[in-house]
């Protein structure tokens, strides 16, 4: 349990993360840069015009900046601090920042292309799981749920021409899969390589996204592990009470990884739109 000076001081830490965050999220809201013509993610974008590595990247930021902005509100108007909430927004900022970085962070220009085009399968995955719902027939719809059906068969066919055209195996662009615990692994490493932060920095944005997970998730022991000891109360039938609770410091270090990706996300994002 940190003592109160160290939880004044995450607090400080945190409020001084808000301007920018802040700025960030104003960003947003205007019209976002384009890469220039010649630039490495101009080049990039040719693999796939329907939904570019750009569009990935870009959305992957918004994501992770609309979150952060309302963590940010939500802890400045209430000051109230929520045991499970904020991790899960904080839990969407570091998982959009991360896909942002996948698609931006890899020297290799084929790297880059193939996680690109393993997100654009993934969206389709998500999309066609849409349409996998018994929809009654009195409702009219079935002819349309067919129509989206072909449609996105037709893009997936179009995604496997695109990576058969980047060097990829097309035969096994169906059996992709997203694995966003690994996502995160890679791109810590990708983020803290050449030997920048000690084991437990490289490492600690993997371990945040488990325990966010299992607040997301209406886990039922990442509650339980938020109970301290000390707090916990016996009453006279034998039963035992306690309640949830967070720290500054815990809070603060799921903001500051979030806040970590997201400001390499956007110079990545920034040098790739530049032209050489």
């Amino acid at each position: 349990m940190p003592t109160e000076d160290e939880e004044r001081a995450w607090l400080a830490r945190i409020e001084r993360m808000f301007p920018t965050i802040e700025a960030w999220f104003k960003r947003t809201g205007e019209v976002p840069p384009m890469p220039a013509p010649g630039s490495s993610l101009a080049r990039d974008d040719q693999v796939y015009g329907r939904l570019p590595p750009s569009h990935l990247a870009y959305g992957g930021i918004v994501t992770a900046a609309e979150h952060l902005e309302l963590f940010r509100v939500g802890l400045t108007a209430s000051r109230i601090l929520y045991p499970s909430s904020y991790f899960t927004l904080l839990r969407s900022a570091l998982m959009g920042s991360t896909q942002a970085l996948w698609v931006l962070k890899p020297r290799l220009r084929a790297e880059r292309i193939a996680h690109a085009l393993q997100l654009v399968r993934d969206d389709l995955r998500q999309s066609m799981n849409l349409l996998l719902v018994d929809t009654p027939a009195e409702l009219g719809l079935d002819d349309d749920l067919d129509t989206a059906r072909a449609g996105l068969n037709r893009r997936l066919v179009e995604l496997q021409a695109a990576a058969a055209a980047a060097g990829l195996d097309p035969d096994k662009v169906p059996g992709w899969r997203i694995n966003m615990t690994e996502m995160i692994k890679t791109v810590s490493e990708l983020v803290h390589a050449d030997h920048r932060g000690d084991a437990d920095t490289r490492h600690g944005a993997s371990l945040l996204w488990r325990l966010q997970s299992g607040h997301a998730h209406a886990t039922p022991s990442a509650r339980v592990r938020q109970i301290r000891a000390e707090q916990v109360q016996q009453h006279p039938d034998g039963t035992l009470t306690g309640a949830a609770t967070a720290s500054f410091a815990e809070v603060g270090s799921a903001s500051a990884a979030a806040v970590l990706f997201l400001n390499e996300a956007w110079r990545l994002y920034e040098l790739r739109c530049t032209a050489p």
